[in-house]
């Protein structure tokens, strides 16, 4: 059987201030954030001379001084998987993974195809629309001669009784048979037939 394939897309905007949570987050578990540091600034640099990159400006309360951080791509796609998961947001652990930037902010964007087993054979080429169902019966077109509702339809003792009307159906409907058999006699009782 051949397979059918799903395939997904997506894409997670971190606005600059979600994306600053993601880098110290991600240098928090590291180790690697300065203890009492503060961001007093964020920008992206995508001039083009250089690789693009996020840049943070950050004070540190011990020595007064403002420092420069710069985050290259594959630390801003690590920070934004791990702050994906942090916070429960689910990416599917096979997609592909590339990072797009825009005027405020960066986009993890995420492509993946799912192989599934099918539950049908291969389809037919035949345009939609072209095959057409077959025509139902006239209604001037003669019974099938092994139906024939009008029958009389016998009872246990050899008489008959009328069936239904044609297009009635006949569940519910009783017919009773008169006995002949005299009182007594192992078939005494009038009996209902079907």
């Amino acid at each position: 059987m051949a397979n059918n394939l799903i395939h997904e897309s997506r894409r997670l905007q971190f606005p600059l201030d979600t994306l600053v949570d993601a880098l110290i987050e991600l240098e928090t578990k590291q180790g690697q954030w300065p203890p009492k540091a503060t961001v007093v600034g964020a920008s992206i640099d995508n001039s083009g001379t250089n690789d693009a990159c996020v840049v943070l400006s950050i004070h540190r309360s011990e020595g007064g001084e403002v420092t420069e951080r710069r985050y290259s791509l594959s630390k801003l796609a690590a920070a934004m998987v791990n702050y994906c998961l942090t916070m429960r947001v689910p990416i599917p652990r096979n997609s592909t993974k590339s990072i797009q930037f825009l005027d405020d902010g960066v986009a993890l964007l995420l492509e993946n195809t799912v192989i599934l087993q099918t539950r049908h054979e291969a389809l037919s080429t035949l345009p939609a629309g072209s095959v057409k169902p077959p025509a139902p019966p006239a209604d001037d077109e003669e019974p099938s001669p092994d139906v024939s509702p009008e029958a009389p339809v016998a009872a246990e003792n050899g008489s008959a009784v009328e069936g239904p009307p044609a297009g009635e159906p006949s569940a519910g409907a009783q017919a009773t048979v008169e006995n002949s058999a005299p009182e007594g006699s192992p078939t005494g009782d009038p009996k209902p037939s079907a």
